[in-house]
């Protein structure tokens, strides 16, 4: 039987390999004396256990252990030796914090701390437990693996411990509020027109209460998330981090008590009690989130390298890019349906330093892919080059799909409604109309006659759904008759080098994936001339899963055999022109995952007569609009209305600069040639047409 030593010695080396390296040396030196700090802190509950946990033998005698201290139940501790992340209870959150408090009294007596409240270091018992009882029930069983792969990224002095969670906050714009709140030891959040919180049952009526408040058709699922999370999901023990703006932290606390609704408050009246540790000014060498909350478990690496600079922490310059580049390999399934397992990812990590100090290149930190690409060929060329052989052609094909569906996050320009009644001539109500029907669809095809500006209203359109003009939420593509599924999700395509074929994404599921780590924020794949392609034929098996009930669910691909679904913030906005006759109609099938939206022709509407009002010789451009109206009406009746002339035609930048000379220009070469593509089999018709509007165009 193993001696206590020995029992250590087992421990610091499984933890090290299974929970994160650096726990051993983390976690041995509090479980050697655990039972006495327990008794110290009066935190026994007037049980006797050892003083040195590594006393415990067996797994059934330190399960009644944990039992007794943490409080949960035979299932809880199930789901947790599976490797799945189970939340502490509220009881045992609020012991944590005494934990915390006590001790770092104790390392303040001993003259080994600055300050009573500093509890940066104090790993919470919880934590201790847990390691102590997966290892003591794994260990008991060499045939059973623990099934987690390690989500902790440790730093010297700094612990990600994900039994809790990391917020990232912001105190009011640009963190206002920050000396308020900081003095006050309070952290509070907006909306103050929903009244205490405690009061609605779900996120649902939250959501409901924003909307009607807002009054733009568009759902706040966002702000609803960011209210309900501060309501519901922060809990005493978590974590905070306060933000100015997307680069720069000015502070860090813990949260010591539940929600209050503080109607004394002159604003920001939904609150929690928070001790802030840290108080600063720390620039980050990424941006982070705009949002006035946001969850930060899934970016560990992050958050590390955040402590690590408000401990004043050296941080190796690529650290962080590395822990994410190892963070995004551990989610990515093999054709096998596995993931890829530590030894493997390793070993990819490696490769890429040693390209890096072999051909004195980078490779941590380059975002241009193309860069990237140019890299793989020059050290697979390389004869000499054998060190990574094997490997560093596909360490560098992961590493490109990683910056490839790598979130942008910068400062844009905002996108509000008033601005896009500026830009696209349509009325107030038609917009909350529009984006209702695409927020809750998801998928929207814009059809119309040439010249409506289709292609204008969705790029706009994404753009009011996002509040800012971030062009790195939008992919636009063009489908034509021979576009296909390798064009459009994957396929093998022939090597740069013209020596055999090599498997490549495609746009869409590149932009998936990308919208996919983001999943907070709106993403819009835009495909002009969506009629003209075969749709089934083009989406293959992720017909399915665009439909709105089928986001998140996922298949395999075909080719690579990856699992690959459709996230929920991935918006599909396709534009069909109408009066195209080569088009067939789309089969049935297609068109229920679709909702339809007519543009029609704005020459009447009055934000387009004011800029047409404002235009040189404007009295000849209304004369002109006036006969296209009549046009309409015409070809309307007897062609039908998507073959109307669009008002697109008599607006950009041409008709502000010399609007007299652009009307005769496009008068002649563009709209009189429709004409006579209309009327092929009545050339009277279009040249009766063409001579009233060359008139107008003449003053006639």
């Amino acid at each position: 039987m193993d001696t206590v030593e020995e029992r250590k010695n087992k421990f610091l080396v499984w933890s090290n390999d299974n929970l994160g390296e650096g726990t051993d040396i983390l976690y041995a030196p509090y479980l050697e004396r655990l039972g006495v700090l327990l008794r110290e802190f009066n935190m026994n509950n007037g049980k006797e256990y050892f003083d040195n946990f590594f006393y415990y033998r067996s797994y059934e005698e330190f399960k009644d252990v944990y039992t007794e201290i943490i409080e949960q139940t035979d299932d809880e501790i199930s789901k947790i030796l599976r490797g799945e992340l189970v939340r502490y209870s509220d009881y045992y959150s609020k012991q944590k914090l005494e934990w915390k408090q006590k001790y770092a009294q104790m390392v303040y007596d001993h003259e080994e701390g600055d300050k009573t409240n500093n509890f940066e270091g104090i790993v919470a018992f919880g934590v201790l437990l847990r390691a102590y009882l997966k290892y003591l029930y794994y260990a008991e069983d060499s045939s059973l693996t623990y099934p987690e792969r390690s989500k902790k990224v440790l730093l010297t002095g700094s612990e990600f411990d994900d039994s809790l969670n990391y917020w990232l906050y912001a105190p009011g714009d640009n963190a206002r509020l920050w000396d308020e709140f900081y003095q006050s030891n309070v952290m509070g959040i907006g909306w103050d027109y929903l009244g205490d919180l405690k009061e609605y049952n779900s996120r649902i009526e939250i959501e409901n209460k924003i909307a009607e408040h807002r009054n733009d058709g568009k759902k706040p699922r966002n702000d609803s998330k960011a209210v309900w999370n501060f309501l519901r999901e922060i809990k005493t023990g978590d974590v905070v981090y306060a933000k100015a703006g997307m680069k720069r932290i000015v502070g860090r606390g813990v949260v010591t008590g539940e929600y209050y609704y503080d109607n004394d408050a002159s604003e920001y009246k939904h609150r929690h009690k928070i001790n802030w540790t840290n108080e600063g000014s720390w620039y980050l060498k990424g941006q982070v989130a705009m949002k006035t909350l946001t969850n930060f478990n899934e970016y560990p690496d992050v958050l590390v390298y955040i402590d690590s600079l408000i401990n004043g922490e050296a941080v190796e310059e690529n650290s962080l890019l590395v822990n994410e580049f190892k963070t995004w390999l551990s989610q990515q399934v093999q054709p096998n349906g596995e993931f890829l397992n530590d030894k493997t990812i390793a070993q990819k990590v490696s490769s890429l330093r040693d390209i890096e100090k072999y051909f004195t290149t980078i490779v941590f930190g380059e975002t241009n892919t193309e860069e990237l690409k140019k890299i793989r060929e020059i050290v697979l060329e390389n004869k000499n080059y054998d060190r990574y052989k094997g490997v560093s052609g596909s360490s560098l094909d992961y590493y490109i799909r990683y910056v490839e569906s790598r979130p942008t996050i910068g400062e844009n320009e905002p996108y509000l409604i008033s601005d896009f009644l500026v830009d696209v001539f349509t009325d107030k109500k038609q917009i909350i109309r529009l984006q209702s029907v695409l927020q809750n669809k998801k998928n929207l095809i814009l059809k119309g006659a040439p010249g409506v500006g289709k292609t204008f209203v969705a790029n706009r359109l994404a753009y009011l759904m996002m509040k800012e003009k971030d062009d790195s939420r939008i992919q636009m593509i063009q489908f034509h008759q021979s576009y296909s599924y390798e064009d459009f999700i994957e396929g093998y395509r022939p090597k740069s080098d013209g020596e055999g074929f090599e498997l490549k994404e495609g746009p869409f599921v590149k932009f998936a994936r990308k919208a996919m780590r983001d999943s907070e924020r709106d993403y819009f794949f835009i495909i002009d001339e969506i009629n003209r392609g075969n749709m089934s034929k083009i989406f293959g098996e992720l017909m399915v899963l665009i439909e709105t009930d089928k986001r998140g669910k996922s298949i395999n691909l075909l080719y690579s055999n990856e699992k690959f679904w459709v996230p929920e913030n991935l918006y599909i906005i396709g534009m069909m022109n109408t009066a195209d006759r080569s088009l067939a109609l789309l089969d049935y099938a297609l068109r229920r995952r679709f909702a339809f939206y007519e543009i029609e022709p704005a020459f009447e509407n009055n934000t387009f007569k004011d800029s047409l009002a404002k235009m040189e010789n404007a009295n000849k451009v209304s004369k002109v609009i006036g006969e296209i109206i009549k046009l309409n009406k015409l070809i309307s009746e007897e062609l039908g209305r998507g073959f109307q002339i669009g008002h697109s035609y008599f607006t950009g930048k041409a008709f502000v600069e010399n609007a007299d000379k652009r009307i005769g220009e496009v008068i002649e070469y563009e709209i009189i040639p429709q004409l006579y593509e209309y009327w092929f089999d009545d050339e009277d018709k279009a040249t009766e047409w063409a001579i009233r509007l060359r008139g107008a165009c003449d003053g006639d």
